[in-house]
């Protein structure tokens, strides 16, 4: 029978909790520009198409706000049970950037997006387009300070060794650490991939159903040109800085996921090309195409999750055995724990988190199916 190590189980169960939560920090981030993107359109163009398309997506931002939110709780839970020592070891680095971005999560949570959120038609459009650009910006600079500690973690600098944990001596060589640039280009090409392909599968879905509306054209268009530019994204660090993010393309045990990664690009970039066609050079809206194009792309919608943890697990192990790159290894912070045990609750996070991702899909075709019918104010009025 195959040996696996309680650390190799341990690692692989804290990277399906992370994986898990890129995959909705993704759409969180890339649905937070988007709708900036759809409002700014609308006040200039005056076009119901475009606050069609935000009524659809604002509720898709809500529900990834929630599971990202959701999913954090069982992954400190990890790194609580799993790797105790790690805190107490980068506290110097991971605590002040972890508060800071606690810090604007409570913010941008009671501030912006409470009235991004809920009170639409209760303020001034302008005011509320503010709420909408500040809650972009506020995921951005949480997503900054989580790319800054794992750039650290990556290649550290600014810092010092000492018998018990690790001390900083230059926050700047942090917070401007060299590879952040490159981090920040691979959340645009996964996030853009990602919401990009449920923006064309979920059109192409609907229009297997029934007759588009023009808002619902229109998601397909966004959502293509968000695909084609998270695709150019991901080409510069996929070419230039490969060997410093990822697991070198050469590693026996890890050539099946690169090359995974590539089969999916290929099939991704063969949804775009096909998309590009018929919408630009046939002049074709999504309903317009053929019935088996339509299919392909509706399924796939959820390419871009995959993607996202393929790249992911390339990303996380690729400093194994380190957590921090020649400073602390995982074998110094992991709580040694039987196999029996790590497999029990590996299998309950999978239910957990099936039942939640089965949850978000489930709802985000409702909404498709059924469309966003604004709610009529019925205070004061007869029952």
């Amino acid at each position: 029978m195959l040996e696996i190590s309680p650390l190799l189980l341990a690692e692989w169960q804290f990277f399906g909790s992370l994986g898990f939560l890129s995959v909705f920090v993704a759409v969180l981030f890339a649905s937070g520009w988007m709708l900036l993107f759809l409002k700014l359109t609308w006040h200039r163009t005056g076009q119901e198409a475009w606050i069609g398309v935000y009524r659809y997506w604002v509720r898709v931002f809500a529900l990834a706000m929630v599971v990202s939110v959701a999913v954090t709780i069982p992954l400190l839970i990890q790194v609580g049970t799993l790797w105790p020592a790690l805190l107490m070891k980068i506290a110097g680095v991971a605590g002040p950037l972890a508060c800071l971005a606690v810090l604007l999560a409570f913010a941008c949570k009671l501030i912006f997006l409470n009235g991004m959120l809920y009170h639409k038609g209760k303020m001034k459009e302008g005011w509320h387009t503010a709420s909408v650009l500040m809650s972009a910006l506020g995921v951005t600079a949480i997503i900054y300070l989580m790319l800054a500690l794992q750039s650290w973690m990556n290649a550290p600098q600014g810092t010092l060794k000492t018998e018990s944990n690790m001390v900083v001596y230059d926050w700047t060589a942090i917070l401007l650490h060299h590879e952040i640039a490159w981090r920040l280009l691979l959340v645009f090409a996964g996030s853009g991939l990602c919401l990009g392909f449920m923006m064309m599968g979920v059109s192409a879905w609907q229009a297997l159903k029934r007759p588009l509306s023009q808002a619902e054209n229109l998601s397909f268009r966004i959502g293509l040109v968000m695909a084609l530019f998270g695709l150019g994204c991901a080409v510069l660090p996929g070419f230039f800085v490969q060997d410093k993010l990822f697991v070198p393309f050469v590693n026996t045990g890890w050539s099946k996921v690169w090359w995974g990664v590539i089969l999916l690009l290929g099939l991704m970039m063969s949804v775009m090309a096909g998309s590009s066609f018929y919408l630009w050079f046939k002049k074709r809206e999504i309903g317009k195409t053929p019935v088996f194009f339509q299919k392909w792309c509706s399924w796939m919608t959820f390419s871009g999750w995959l993607l996202v943890l393929l790249t992911g697990a390339l990303t996380y192990f690729r400093n194994s055995p380190f957590i921090v790159q020649g400073e602390i290894a995982l074998q110094e912070v992991f709580r040694h724990l039987s196999a029996y045990a790590l497999v029990l609750s590996s299998l309950a996070y999978l239910a957990v988190y099936l039942a939640i991702a089965a949850s978000f899909i489930q709802m985000f075709y409702q909404a498709a199916r059924y469309g966003v019918v604004p709610v009529r104010k019925t205070i004061g009025a007869a029952a």
